[in-house]
């Protein structure tokens, strides 16, 4: 592939002279909404294949743990992609605790990978990798080599541009979600308690469910990641659900700002309700309703239901979200809504794939990359694994065959955060037109003043590795419940002697320029 560009100037070329003497007409094309199994036609390539094989290296996030498994599934993919545009790609998965470090790792030994998973963590995510300069500027490749792709994310692909270059590719999905509490439907009905948890509307019924699942079971409460009850762009300061506050997070990973209705930016930790739920949070923390190892676990909230651990999570996620938690967990699980969130750049570029600037083949990783965001087939196979092994599909949903379940499946992964959402089956529990529904909710979910707008913090690098510091000391604390009050005053004092003021006001600059050019 790294031939590629001469090759394709001599085809550009010969395109011009031919097209004086031919007409001709492009069909767009048909995105698929996985409603019929794997049986799917392979996209035809809109760009010229390289003339030998190019294998791409991708440094993929594993969030349910299924890299070990993963070989059967890379063949299955490389068979079609060698056969649609003559790449394969080699996988190199990374689980949550790992992934970030060892992405840190790539960088700072130069090491060639193609692609790489865009993902909510410091360190990972779109803000961080952008400002640090180690994403590929893909704008003249998408154009080229992922005109379909592109088209497909439509203006959702703002979210991962900054100062007019595009740096990425968002994970096409229904990016209107909700924060719920999450909680095994097996523990309810053992305290009774499913009926009150099913018309839950404040967090003092919550309290009253852990309370019983205390002393009733064996079982922690809640668990988090580090984090037990702040969903970005959330936030509670009164015991109702339906007085949630909203806000646009302006893809600011660290955490610490929040913008009101005017448009102006403040210090997250001193806002009120902010304050009123990390309050709520430490009662929780202090009555042993909180995973004691919370405040250190790199497991995600699933993986330790699924272990027996804990009853309930609360996370932020789409509709659909009992049937996805309960394949995940291994547990029939119920999910009540606390609030919606707004649709906002954050939720957008939370998920999405990018290209290392320590690439050797970024345009065909695009290329690739298009590939999975138009073939069903593929989508299925990265997330689903293969049909009639690790699923099968009745009446167009997707389900485990028989004697497979989520404990012994071999390849089981999630489909929010690779390609094309709306490409992949439906999972059990959910209807066959689950993906068009959720396309309609996406267009009816309410929209943020400020989508589209991504914050450039190249020239804050340094003040952002400083806070992140100041974060990584204090906040997990924090976010559990597991502190004092001179311990969240020693946060917001560490935050302004690092530079946090600063950092609020080149956001509030930039998002003031955004809104002026954007009337």
């Amino acid at each position: 592939m790294k031939q590629i560009r001469k090759i394709m100037l001599v085809f550009v070329i010969l395109a011009i002279v031919l097209s004086s003497f031919v007409a001709c007409t492009n069909t767009e094309p048909t995105v698929t909404t996985g409603t019929t199994g794997t049986q799917g036609t392979t996209a035809t390539p809109t760009t010229t294949l390289p003339p030998e094989p190019t294998e791409i290296q991708f440094f993929i996030y594993d969030m349910r743990g299924v890299g070990a498994n993963a070989k059967a599934i890379t063949d299955k993919v490389n068979e079609i992609t060698k056969a649609s545009i003559n790449v394969t790609a080699e996988f190199s998965w990374l689980g949550a605790a790992d992934y970030v470090t060892q992405l840190g790792l790539v960088f700072s030994s130069n090491e060639a990978y193609d692609l790489c998973t865009i993902m909510p963590r410091e360190g990972a995510n779109f803000t961080t990798l952008s400002a640090n300069g180690q994403l590929y500027d893909i704008t003249e490749i998408l154009a080229e080599y992922g005109p379909e792709m592109k088209e497909l994310v439509g203006k959702y692909i703002d979210a991962y541009t900054v100062n007019g270059k595009v740096l990425g590719v968002p994970t096409y999905r229904n990016y209107s979600s909700s924060v719920y509490v999450i909680m095994r439907k097996d523990i309810l009905e053992q305290i009774g308690m499913l009926d009150k948890a099913k018309n839950m509307t404040t967090f003092t019924g919550l309290e009253e469910i852990l309370e019983a699942v205390k002393t009733k079971t064996n079982l922690s409460g809640l668990c988090g990641t580090k984090n037990i009850s702040y969903m970005a762009g959330i936030v509670n300061g009164s015991d109702k659900f339906a007085e949630s506050t909203l806000f646009d997070t302006l893809s600011d990973v660290l955490n610490v700002s929040f913008v009101d209705d005017s448009g102006k930016i403040s210090l997250l930790p001193e806002n009120a309700a902010f304050k009123y739920q990390m309050d709520m949070v430490r009662r929780w923390y202090n009555k042993g309703y909180i995973y004691q190892d919370s405040m250190v676990t790199e497991d995600h909230p699933d993986t330790l239901i699924k272990a027996g651990v804990s009853f309930a999570e609360i996370q932020t996620s789409e509709i659909g979200v009992e049937t996805a938690k309960s394949s995940a967990t291994g547990f029939p699980m119920t999910a009540v809504e606390i609030a919606k969130n707004l649709l906002a750049s954050g939720f957008v570029n939370k998920f999405g794939t990018g290209v290392p600037i320590t690439a050797d083949e970024p345009e065909a990783a695009v290329m690739w990359l298009q590939e999975l965001y138009t073939n069903p087939v593929l989508e299925n196979l990265m997330v689903w694994g293969i049909e009639g092994e690790d699923y099968v599909v009745t009446d167009g949903v997707a389900e485990y065959p028989a004697g497979v379940d989520p404990k012994n499946v071999k390849f089981h992964s999630v489909d929010f955060v690779y390609g094309n959402y709306f490409n992949a089956l439906p999972w059990k529990g959910t209807s066959k037109d689950f993906r068009q529904v959720a396309m309609q909710t996406l267009k009816a979910a309410p929209i943020s003043k400020y989508l589209g707008f991504s914050p450039n913090m190249k020239d804050l690098t340094n003040l952002i590795a400083a806070l992140t510091a100041v974060n990584d000391q204090h906040r997990a604390k924090i976010y559990v419940g597991a502190y004092t009050d001179a311990d969240y005053a020693a946060y917001i004092a560490a935050l302004k002697a690092a530079g946090v003021e600063q950092y609020l006001a080149a956001l509030q600059t930039q998002l003031d320029a955004w809104v002026a050019a954007n009337k």
